[in-house]
C-alpha cells in the first residue's frame, strides 16, 4: 500500500444532527458544530453514482450475502497498488472497497463501523466465537481453531470474516485462515487472524438525498464559485491575451467552463480529440456545446497514436509519449493558427490530483506548448466540491463517471488503473481490442505474456507489477576527433533529411564531405536536431517555436526547415517527443 500523500487540508466535516456531509466545519442548516471526518490523505472524496454503488454491493453480497439499500455513500480514493477507496456512510470510514489484483476482483476489508453495520443483514462470511474466546479477541488475540463455536458455510482461506459473539454482536474483523471445514474439524491453528476489534455502535439514522446535501452546502459552493469566478475576471485584465477554456469531457474541466462562464468574460472553448478517446465522451462533449449555447473547437490529432505505436511501443506512466503526440502537439499547432500572439488558457487542474500539480500552482507555463499561458480556477477544489458545484448547477455528467470510473481520458491510457479497464470491459469491448494488440505485441517482441496483465503500463516496471522491460533501439550517434568532429551513426540514415535540420546551424559550423563533420562547440545541438531530423513524429511542437516561421510539416508530417525564413536563432530546440523518449 502507498504512503499517505499530503496535497492540502483535509476538507470533510458531518453534521451528526443532519446526518449530512460538509465542506465547512459548521452546519449551515442546524448551525451546530460538525464532527471532522477521520480519513486518508490526500482527501479526494466524491458521491458514489450508480456504478460506484454497483461494485460496492456486488462486493458485499459476494462476501457477506447482502446488498446496501442506500445511495448515499461518499468514497475517498487512497494510495494504493491499484484503486482502493475508503467507503463512508453516516460520517464513518465503514470499510475499503480495494481492486484485488491476483483475484482480478473489487473486495471489501471492513473495519468495526462497517462490521456492525452489515452485522444484522450478514448471511455470509460469518465465525462465532465461543465465550472463551471473546476478551482475548478484544484485546488485540487472534481466533485460534478451539475458540470457534460456528462458522457459515463456503468460507475459504483469505476470505474476510465478522467475528461474532455468542449473544450475536460484532466483536472483530479479519482474514480466514482456514475453510469452513478445516475450522470445524481441525484440532489447533489460526481460524481468524484479527484485524480489527472492539464494540463500536454504528449510527443508525434515516439517509438523506444529494438535494440535502446540496442545500446543507450551498453558502459554500457560492463562496468558492465567486471566488473562481473573480480569479478568472482578473486574469483578464492581467494579461492582455485572448482567453479560452480547454474542455476535456472530464469533470473539472467542467466546473472549469462553468465558472468562465459565471465570470462574465469573453472566452472561446476547445476541445482536443486524441483519436482514442471514449466514444461517449465525444458525444458529451457535443451535449454540453448545445446546453449551454457554445461553439466549442474540435482538435483531432487523427490517427497519431497509432501511426507512432510501432515506433514509440506502447506507452507508459514512466513514457508517455503519447500525450506529447496526440495533445500538446495539436493544440500547439491550434494556438500557432488561432492565437499567433498567444493564448490564456483555463484548465481544471486541482492541488489534490498530484504532487506534481499541488507544486504547479494556479498560473504556469507549459514547456511543451509555447504561447500559451496556462491557469486553474479551481486549483485548491476538493473533487467533493466539484461533484457538489457540477450537480448544483444541475449539469450534464459524462457517462463514465456514472459507470464507475473516477478520471475520463483515454480509453487506453497506461495510467489507468486495472480496476478501471475491468470497468470499461463491462460495457466497451474497445479496451479488450487494445489488450489483443498488446499479446500480439508481446509475442512479436518475445516478451513473457505476463507483461500484458499489468507491466506494459511502464517503461520500467516496478517489482509487483512483473518487472518485464521492452526496450526500443535508438539513433546513436558517436563523435570522433578534436575541433572538427565526425559523426558516426548506428543505423542507415538520410543525409537529405539531416542537412535540412542542420541548416539551423549558424553558417561554417557543420560540413558534409564524405561524412559530416561538425564544429565540438555545437555538438550538443547537432544531436538534437540530428536525432529530430531522423525520428520526428510530427507533433509540431518545435513548430510553434519559430519566431520566424521558418518549420512547417512536410507532406509525410514530418518537420521541415524553410532555409529561406531560417534565422539560425535555434529556439526551436525545446522539448521534443522524439527526442525525450528516446
Amino acid at each position: 500500500m502507498g504512503k499517505a500523500v499530503y496535497l492540502g487540508k483535509l476538507r470533510l466535516w458531518w453534521c451528526d444532527h443532519c446526518n449530512l456531509p460538509l465542506l465547512d466545519p459548521v452546519c449551515s442548516l442546524c448551525g451546530k458544530k460538525a464532527r471532522k471526518v477521520q480519513m486518508t490523505p490526500p482527501g479526494e472524496v466524491r458521491i458514489g453514482f450508480e456504478g460506484d454503488l454497483k461494485i460496492l454491493n456486488d462486493a458485499i453480497e459476494k462476501q457477506f450475502g447482502c446488498r446496501l439499500s442506500r445511495n448515499l455513500v461518499l468514497f475517498n480514493r487512497v494510495p494504493h497498488f491499484d484503486r482502493m477507496d475508503e467507503v463512508i456512510i453516516n460520517g464513518w470510514v465503514v470499510g475499503n472497497l480495494r481492486y484485488d489484483l491476483q483475484k482480478k476482483d473489487f473486495f471489501i476489508s471492513l473495519r468495526m463501523m462497517g462490521a456492525e453495520f452489515l452485522n444484522s443483514c450478514a448471511t455470509r462470511g460469518i465465525v462465532v466465537a465461543d465465550s472463551g474466546a471473546v476478551d482475548p479477541i478484544l484485546h488485540g488475540k487472534n481466533l485460534m481453531v478451539p475458540g470457534v463455536l460456528e462458522v457459515s458455510n463456503n468460507i475459504t482461506a483469505g476470505d474476510e470474516i465478522i467475528v461474532r459473539d455468542t449473544a450475536g454482536m460484532a466483536i472483530a474483523t479479519g482474514i480466514a485462515k482456514m475453510s469452513t471445514e478445516d475450522m470445524k474439524t481441525a484440532q489447533r491453528g489460526m481460524a481468524v487472524k484479527i484485524r480489527h476489534s472492539g464494540h463500536v455502535e454504528f449510527p443508525q439514522k434515516d439517509e438523506k438525498k444529494i438535494e440535502d446535501v446540496i442545500t446543507a452546502n450551498e453558502n459554500h459552493l457560492k463562496k468558492i464559485e465567486n471566488t473562481g469566478a473573480n480569479f478568472i475576471r482578473e486574469l483578464s485584465k492581467t494579461y492582455d491575451l485572448p482567453v479560452a477554456v480547454s474542455f476535456s469531457g472530464g469533470k473539472d474541466s467542467l466546473v472549469t467552463l462553468l465558472l468562465a462562464i459565471k465570470s462574465g468574460v469573453e472566452f472561446n472553448t476547445f476541445f482536443l480529440d486524441t483519436g482514442i478517446e471514449f466514444s461517449e465522451t465525444v458525444n458529451y462533449v457535443t451535449e454540453v456545446e448545445e446546453k449551454y449555447h457554445l461553439k466549442i473547437d474540435k482538435i483531432s490529432a487523427g490517427n497519431a497514436f497509432w501511426k507512432n505505436l510501432e515506433f514509440f511501443g506502447p506507452p507508459g506512466r514512466d513514457y508517455r509519449w503519447c500525450c506529447k503526440v496526440t495533445k500538446l502537439g495539436p493544440t500547439t499547432r491550434y494556438i500557432i493558427e488561432k492565437y499567433p500572439s498567444g493564448l490564456l488558457t483555463l484548465i481544471g487542474q486541482r492541488r489534490y490530483e498530484s504532487e506534481g500539480r499541488m507544486h504547479k500552482g494556479n498560473l504556469w507555463k507549459n514547456d511543451w506548448v509555447p504561447n500559451q499561458l496556462s491557469a486553474s480556477p479551481i486549483q485548491n477544489w476538493t473533487s467533493l466540491e466539484v461533484w457538489l458545484y457540477t450537480l448544483w448547477k444541475n449539469a450534464p455528467v459524462n457517462p463514465w463517471y456514472r459507470r464507475g470510473l473516477t478520471r475520463i481520458g483515454c480509453y487506453l491510457c497506461p495510467s489507468s488503473d486495472l480496476a478501471d479497464f475491468k470497468i470499461e470491459r463491462y460495457h466497451s469491448n474497445r479496451i479488450s481490442k487494445w489488450l489483443e494488440f498488446l499479446n500480439v505485441f508481446a509475442k512479436n517482441n518475445k516478451i513473457d505474456e505476463k507483461w500484458t496483465e499489468s507491466s506494459w503500463r511502464w517503461k520500467n516496471p516496478p517489482r509487483w507489477a512483473g518487472g518485464f522491460k521492452v526496450h526500443r533501439e535508438p539513433l546513436k550517434l558517436k563523435f570522433e576527433g578534436e575541433r572538427w568532429k565526425t559523426v558516426k551513426f548506428n543505423r542507415k540514415i538520410e543525409k537529405e533529411k539531416i542537412s535540412n535540420m542542420l541548416f539551423m546551424l549558424p553558417p561554417g559550423t557543420w560540413k558534409w564531405d564524405k561524412n559530416l563533420e561538425i564544429l565540438r562547440k555545437f555538438e550538443t545541438e547537432a544531436t538534437s536536431l540530428i536525432i529530430r531530423a531522423v525520428e520526428c513524429v510530427g507533433c509540431g511542437i518545435c513548430v510553434g517555436r519559430c519566431p520566424t516561421m521558418a518549420l512547417s510539416l512536410d507532406e509525410n508530417g514530418k518537420v521541415r526547415v524553410n532555409e529561406e525564413k531560417c534565422m539560425h536563432c535555434l529556439e526551436c530546440l525545446g522539448k521534443c517527443p522524439a527526442e525525450e523518449f528516446q
